[in-house]
């Protein structure tokens, strides 16, 4: 009569990842698919410390006991079901396990978390990951808000007569979610094209305001230029003399003659003609006798 300790009856969140049919197909398909399974698994658990996670071979699956909270298991088979890329129907329990050992056996866990995850599992399809209604408490207690986005699939019994309550995503949620981060990517998108826009808008017209005018001076036949009272030149040697733009004051100097004074406006980029001429009147024709004689008539 063999004798059985049970070492330790911890709870654990059991991940399921069963091949619907294994032996029924081709060999190659067979190999295929276990190899599949092998990197799905791996992509689960290779995150995990390995004292968080088992690993169990099954016939037409493989199990991944995760001791850690369900948060991490749920996050585990989300990485299964990447790998898988459709090719498992996953299953997911929180329940209790056991650690066997009998005598002249390898040591094994056994439990019904692990026989719960196997039956969800068979409910589920490569499109839809169940979860069991205890690992949705669980997931609820340490992460509600991942909670939430599981709604009631339905219950369905096992072969062992055995009911169990299951839930799945809210796919129409998802689809919404996704609309709805796409629309704000979108719109997020869009302003920043905007909002470049207008900074180069902005940018150009702080350049173009910023632009000097520009003088241009005709003298004659010389002038000393002052702007704003700033002596900035002689002609005919200086012809062109950028401003900033705004007020100025021009003052040109002649000493023989008084000054030419003259106030502007410049606008940004715009060319302004200053124009002068220091020439004297024509001295008057000196009268002759006939004009003198008309004056005094």
């Amino acid at each position: 009569m063999s004798s059985v300790s049970n070492t330790y009856r911890p709870l654990a969140s059991v991940i399921y990842l069963g091949i619907a049919g294994l032996s029924g197909k081709p060999v190659a398909e067979q190999a295929r698919l276990r190899a599949q399974l092998d990197a799905a698994v791996s992509a689960a658990s290779k995150p995990m410390p390995e004292a968080d996670r088992l690993v169990l071979d099954a016939p037409d699956g493989a199990a991944i006991v995760v001791l850690g909270d369900a948060r991490g298991a749920l996050q585990a088979a989300e990485r299964a079901e990447a790998a898988g890329r459709g090719a498992f129907a996953i299953g997911i329990n929180h329940g209790p396990v056991s650690l066997t050992a009998e005598h002249g056996n390898d040591a094994r866990l056994i439990g019904d978390g692990i026989d719960a995850a196997v039956s969800v599992a068979g409910f589920a399809t490569a499109e839809r990951l169940l979860l069991s209604r205890p690992f949705r408490d669980a997931l609820a207690e340490v992460a509600p808000q991942l909670a939430a986005a599981f709604h009631r699939a339905g219950t369905f019994t096992d072969a062992r007569v055995r009911s169990h309550e299951v839930f799945s995503r809210d796919e129409a949620a998802r689809r919404r979610d996704r609309r709805r981060r796409i629309a704000v990517t979108a719109l997020i998108a869009a302003a920043l094209i905007a909002l470049g826009f207008a900074a180069r808008v902005a940018l150009q017209s702080l350049i173009e305001a910023r632009q000097p005018a520009t003088l241009v001076f005709d003298v004659r036949p010389q002038g000393e230029i002052y702007l704003d009272g700033v002596l900035r030149g002689k002609t005919p040697a200086l012809t062109r003399l950028q401003v900033p733009p705004g007020s100025h004051r021009i003052e040109i100097r002649n000493g023989r003659f008084p000054p030419h004074v003259s106030e502007i406006d410049a606008r940004p980029g715009e060319q302004l003609v200053v124009k002068h001429s220091f020439i004297a009147p024509a001295a008057p024709k000196p009268r002759g006798l006939a004009d003198r004689l008309r004056f005094w008539q």
